[in-house]
């Protein structure tokens, strides 16, 4: 006598699928920016376009070009703050604070 085989059959799971994200601002990230943008405005204020354009080159890159120098301390004045933020951003990611604040029901305010 045959031996009758074992059918399986598998049915698949429903793919579980998290809403697509939407536009958020990382509130750490933006506030990194904010004594490069006052510096930028303080150039302004004092010597027009060129000087607002050379402060933020020398926030971005630390060349200043007035003196035709590099220097360390111009470039960690400007994105000291927004490397600082992104690396707030990071912590908060981990930590769960911009799912809790998601969760909560701010609209597109982030950590």
């Amino acid at each position: 006598m045959a031996k009758t085989k074992v059918r399986r059959v598998y049915v698949k799971a429903a793919k579980r699928s998290r809403g697509r994200g939407g536009f958020t601002l990382p509130m750490a990230v933006l506030a990194g920016f904010g004594p490069m943008a006052a510096d930028v405005i303080h150039g302004y204020q004092t010597g027009g376009i060129a000087s607002a354009s050379n402060d933020l080159l020398a926030n971005v890159t630390g060349y200043d070009a007035r003196s035709k120098t590099w220097s360390f301390e111009l470039l960690a004045r400007g994105l000291g703050p927004v490397v600082a933020g992104i690396m707030v951003h990071k912590l908060a990611g981990r930590l769960g604070i911009n799912r809790a604040l998601s969760k909560a029901g701010v609209p597109f305010l982030r950590v």
